[in-house]
C-alpha cells in the first residue's frame, strides 16, 4: 500500500524574550524606554550621534537578561545605538535604521513642536525613487535618490531642480533617513513656503584605484556628465541655470563650492551647510586654481543666492570663516548664518528648512 503524504504547516518558532520587547517606546509624558535582551553582556551603554539626553547612559540589567533605560527626551530626531561590552549594536527591535558609509544605527523620532517641520504630517506627499544608472564618467554603476513633489505624476508641469549633496560619512540615502528631506519639502510646499521642486540626492563618494590618489574632480565629472543629463532626460525639469541649484553639508558643501562656483553656467543658487574649503590651505588652493572665477566682474550678477550656515561649536567653523574671508576679498556677495550647535543633523535639517524657501524666487 502506498503511503499518502499529508502537508503540515511548519512549527512556529518559539517566541524568544527579544520578540516580546518594544524598543524604543515613547510615553505620553515624553519619556522614552529602551530595551535590549543581552543575558550574557556585562555592560550596556546607550550611545548617540550628536547631543542627546541619554547619551552614554548605562542600561540596567534585570534577572530576565533584559537591559532597560528610561529617559526624558525632548522632541527631535536622534541617531542612537547600544554599546554592548564595547561592541556597537543597532537596536534589534527598531525597524527604522540609519545606514551610512560604514555603520548601521537606529533612529528615534520624538514628536513635538521642535520636530514638527520634518514630521510626516497629513499633507500631500511627494515620491522618492532610488535611481540606478551607469556612470559613463566613472565606468561603474551608480545610484542616486530623486524626490518629486506632490502632484508630479499627474500635473504635466515642469519643475526646477535642487542637487542636494551629503557629507563624508554618509551616502545618497542620508538626506532621507537622517535628514528627513522629503518630509521637509512636503511640509514647506503644503504651507506655500517653498516652490515645488525636484530634489536629486546623488552619491558623493567615487571609486578610486587602490593605491592611487583619488581624483578630486571625479564626483564633479559624474554629476555634470551623467547625473544632470540623466535627470533632464527622464524628469520634467525646467531648463537653464536659473532653475538649477546645488547645496550640501560638510563634504557636500565643499563639493558645492568647487562645482557651483566653477559652473555658474549651470547653477545659479548655492547652499553651503557646515562647510568651506577644508585644510589649512584649502581656500588658498581654490583661489590659486580658480583666479578667473573669483575675479570675474559679473560673478555677483550670476549668483542669485549664495547661502552659508555653520554652528558655533562646529569643528569646521574655521574652514567656513576662511571661505567667507576669500569671498570678502573678492567682493563676492553671500548671506551667512551662525547658529548654536555643532556638526550635527539637527542643524542640517534646520538649515535645509530655512534654505529651501529661498530657492527659485
Amino acid at each position: 500500500m502506498a503511503a499518502t503524504a499529508t502537508s503540515q504547516a511548519p512549527a512556529a518558532r518559539p517566541r524568544r524574550v527579544q520578540d516580546t520587547l518594544t524598543s524604543p517606546s515613547i510615553g505620553a509624558d515624553g519619556r522614552v524606554t529602551f530595551q535590549l535582551y543581552a543575558p550574557k553582556a556585562t555592560e550596556v551603554l546607550l550611545r548617540s550621534e550628536g547631543p542627546a539626553p541619554f547619551a552614554n547612559q548605562p542600561l540596567t540589567k534585570a534577572d530576565s537578561g533584559v537591559w532597560k533605560l528610561t529617559a526624558q527626551v525632548p522632541a527631535d530626531l536622534y541617531i542612537y545605538w547600544y554599546d554592548v561590552d564595547g561592541v556597537a549594536v543597532a537596536d534589534p527591535r527598531n525597524n527604522r535604521p540609519r545606514v551610512n558609509m560604514t555603520t548601521v544605527r537606529s533612529l528615534l523620532e520624538v514628536p513635538g513642536a521642535a520636530s514638527e517641520f520634518f514630521a510626516e504630517r497629513a499633507v500631500p506627499h511627494g515620491e522618492v525613487a532610488a535611481v540606478h544608472y551607469q556612470s559613463q564618467a566613472l565606468g561603474v554603476p551608480r545610484r542616486m535618490h530623486v524626490y518629486t513633489p506632490p502632484g508630479y505624476a499627474t500635473s504635466g508641469q515642469r519643475y526646477p531642480v535642487l542637487y542636494l549633496l551629503h557629507g563624508a560619512g554618509d551616502n545618497d540615502q542620508s538626506w532621507l533617513m537622517a535628514g528627513r528631506a522629503n518630509f521637509i519639502f512636503d511640509n514647506l510646499i503644503a504651507a506655500g513656503k517653498a516652490k515645488p521642486m525636484i530634489v536629486v540626492m546623488p552619491a558623493g563618494h567615487t571609486p578610486t584605484t587602490p593605491g592611487a590618489a583619488p581624483a578630486p574632480d571625479a564626483f564633479a565629472r559624474d554629476l555634470l556628465t551623467d547625473v544632470v543629463p540623466y535627470v533632464e532626460r527622464n524628469y520634467r525639469t525646467l531648463p537653464g541655470r536659473e532653475r538649477r541649484a546645488i547645496a550640501g553639508l560638510s563634504m557636500g558643501g565643499q563639493q558645492t563650492l568647487n562645482i557651483g562656483l566653477t559652473n555658474l553656467d549651470k547653477f545659479s543658487q548655492l547652499g553651503v551647510f557646515s562647510s568651506g574649503w577644508f585644510g589649512q590651505e584649502g581656500a588658498a588652493t581654490f583661489a590659486k586654481n580658480n583666479a578667473a572665477v573669483l575675479s570675474d566682474p559679473k560673478v555677483n550678477d550670476r549668483i542669485r543666492l549664495f547661502w552659508f550656515a555653520t554652528g558655533k561649536d562646529d569643528f569646521v567653523l574655521p574652514s567656513t570663516k576662511a571661505a567667507l574671508a576669500l569671498l570678502d576679498q573678492h567682493k563676492i556677495k553671500y548671506s551667512y548664518k551662525e547658529t548654536e550647535g555643532g556638526h550635527t543633523w539637527p542643524n542640517w535639517r534646520a538649515y535645509l528648512n530655512e534654505f529651501a524657501p529661498l530657492l527659485f524666487r
